[in-house]
């Protein structure tokens, strides 16, 4: 971590000499938001381009790994969460990673102690190790360093505050880097150009990091399944974009199968782009909401498939959750595999496939789906019509995609850019 610590001393001399953050909170000082800023994403940039320790060897390179702009308003809720100095973490806003640490003492200059609490973070995974081959979050001993890579994380707020003898130090970040099993970052080349960040739109390459610029707050609507409110036409979107997109990344042979090393799943011939149905939705709203945590019956949704997911945070945003269950169910594949013949035999649903199998059985049309925040979890049903996942059956017909309209079924047209054929 000498590395890190170099940097860190050096913002912490660099006051006066360096652009305005615009923060209206008199407790802290752009010299501490610039030591936070820099240390973040000069940490973010050397992992990024495979230069951080890993517990044995070296970290793996990354892509796609956001730099972290500053936030005042993320600021304004870490300094009041900080005020006090409290010893848990806070639980108001679940979008938010956080990382605390208090210390006790006299504290001179609290900034360069500051600094000390972000060292501490960082250097987990040279203690804890990143051990898992895909780099998912998979022990609570990395948790802080956790946070501090996540790769889509775009801003950061931090703050200190002292109550007598103690100083409590607290992050947030944008998003959550300890979910069980997610990818904190992935594993690839450093950015060299814009067009390798492509985790949002109009990203920038900036040394090895991918920039987003501020966007504007998400303004929800509810007009895709009249009458519904307590889920957003964003959240629907969401569901869906992220099932086409997965269903197009497959149909082109892009995605990885984890049968073997370097195994992908065959091409799709006609793969077809599925519908929203409110008709659905509202089928698995109800199941939802009844937050009991199993399939509903074959006679509560008749000739549709259904897949399940929770985390045990009680109030996650629905937005996030339709992302992150998509990406959960789909993520089978790569962990388990389904092999060449691209059949739902008896082995592949011991190895745990099951819920990927139905996002991208081809002919399944159309999806509903509802996030619910239960008591202790927040719960996302899918359910999908046509039913698929039967047994000893082709997922999908394997062959090159669609590049005419000719080459999907009846009236179906080609999307030759998104290689899935589209229902009229």
């Amino acid at each position: 971590m000498a590395f890190l610590v170099a940097v860190l001393v050096l913002a912490a001399c660099l006051e006066g000499t360096f652009a305005q953050f615009g923060c209206t909170n008199a407790k802290s000082s752009d010299r501490a938001r610039k030591m936070f800023q820099d240390a973040h994403n000069d940490a973010r940039r050397s992992m990024a381009k495979g230069l951080e320790p890993n517990k044995c060897g070296m970290l793996s390179e990354g892509k796609n790994v956001y730099e972290l702009r500053w936030d005042c308003e993320m600021e304004a809720k870490a300094q009041t969460w900080a005020d006090g100095c409290p010893s848990g973490f806070q639980s108001s806003d679940p979008t938010y990673g956080q990382n605390i640490m208090t210390f006790t003492g006299t504290f001179a200059d609290p900034v360069a102690t500051a600094a000390s609490a972000v060292n501490s973070w960082w250097a987990q995974v040279r203690s804890g190790g990143l051990t898992d081959p895909d780099n998912k979050y998979t022990s609570s001993s990395i948790f802080a360093f956790s946070n501090m890579a996540n790769g889509k994380a775009t801003a950061i707020g931090c703050a200190y505050a002292i109550c007598g003898s103690t100083l409590s130090v607290n992050c947030l970040y944008n998003k959550i880097g300890y979910m069980t099993n997610a990818i904190i970052y992935e594993k690839g080349t450093a950015c060299a150009a814009n067009s390798d960040c492509t985790t949002y739109a109009d990203s920038e390459c900036r040394n090895g990091l991918c920039y987003q610029p501020p966007v504007a707050p998400v303004v929800e609507t509810f007009n895709m399944c009249p009458g519904v409110t307590d889920q957003s036409d964003q959240a629907r979107q969401k569901f869906l974009d992220t099932h086409n997109k997965l269903r197009s990344s497959l149909a082109k042979g892009l995605e990885a199968d984890g049968i073997a090393a370097g195994a992908f799943a065959p091409q799709a011939k006609q793969m077809i782009k599925q519908k929203y149905s409110c008709a659905i939705e509202a089928n698995a709203r109800t199941w939802a909401q009844g937050c009991l945590y199993q399939h509903s019956t074959n006679a509560q949704r008749p000739g549709w498939g259904e897949n399940l997911y929770k985390i045990s945070i009680n109030n996650m945003p629905k937005i996030q959750t339709a992302e992150d269950s998509s990406l959960a169910w789909w993520s089978e594949l790569k962990d388990f595999g389904v092999g060449s013949d691209n059949i739902l035999t008896d082995a592949v649903w011991a190895r745990g496939v099951g819920h990927y199998t139905q996002m991208a059985w081809e002919s399944t049309t159309e999806i509903g789906c509802f996030v619910q925040n239960c008591p202790t979890f927040t719960y996302s049903v899918c359910q999908y019509g046509p039913a698929g996942n039967y047994m000893n059956q082709l997922i999908y017909t394997k062959g090159a995609p669609c590049t005419a309209d000719a080459d999907c079924p009846g009236t179906q047209t080609c999307s030759v850019a998104e290689a899935l054929c589209v229902i009229p």
